[in-house]
């Protein structure tokens, strides 16, 4: 399926690409049927906006909602364990099952990253897709609901993504990603606190066990939890 290929495509830094390809990829999403008339509409509307908007400008706020903000982070797996060491063993394992796959990365991004995660994802049956993007319901709430708090466009591809999982988000468990952070932009202060590398020089033992991660990991097709390095 497209579709989420596509809404991880629309959730990269912007460029030329993106503005040429818009109408396009609004054609595919259409077409596909996997969205209801309402999200549809509203993905319309954003690409209007999208579309109205000068490029550098874009790339201005882009930069500003998920380079700056760490609550904005489209690395999955910052949402759980942050820059803690045990996020390292999360990557490594779900590097393993793009590879087991046969998909490659050639991007310098992390294998967490939401576009690339999407990107394995539909190369999944429909129902496994679906699942599998149930995984990360949760988090992919959070960012919506962050977004809306940032009155940004951002925010509709989030709820499209959450409408392809099929399942409703745990509202306890958003709510407890809220109370971490409303997505607010933050000062430049408040940036270097939150971006401080954790515990790099901590020679105190620390759990290389991934409980959350091995969860959504678990519910990819093929993953069996038994790889460690």
């Amino acid at each position: 399926m497209r579709t989420l290929k596509i809404l991880g495509f629309l959730l990269t830094y912007p460029d030329a690409d993106h503005v040429q390809a818009m109408d396009q990829c609004m054609n595919i999403l259409t077409s596909e049927k996997w969205l209801s008339a309402v999200t549809l509409q509203k993905l319309f509307q954003a690409s209007e906006i999208f579309k109205k908007t000068d490029l550098l400008d874009l790339q201005e706020e882009y930069v500003s909602l998920f380079d700056r903000t760490p609550s904005l982070s489209l690395h999955l797996f910052e949402h759980i364990h942050g820059d803690s060491r045990d996020r390292g063993q999360a990557l490594f394992d779900l590097l393993k099952v793009y590879e087991e796959a046969n998909l490659f990365i050639n991007t310098e991004e992390m294998p967490d990253y939401l576009p690339l995660f999407t990107e394995y994802v539909a190369t999944l049956p429909p129902r496994q897709a679906s699942e599998t993007m149930g995984s990360v319901v949760n988090i992919l709430s959070s960012l919506a609901e962050r977004l809306k708090n940032r009155d940004s466009f951002y925010a509709t591809i989030l709820e499209a993504l959450i409408e392809t999982t099929g399942r409703v988000p745990d509202p306890q468990a958003v709510e407890s990603y809220l109370k971490q952070s409303s997505g607010k932009a933050l000062g430049f202060d408040e940036m270097d606190k939150e971006w401080e590398e954790q515990f790099a020089f901590d020679n105190s033992a620390q759990s290389t066990a991934c409980p959350k991660a091995e969860e959504m990991l678990a519910r990819i097709p093929g993953y069996n939890g038994q790889e460690r390095v």
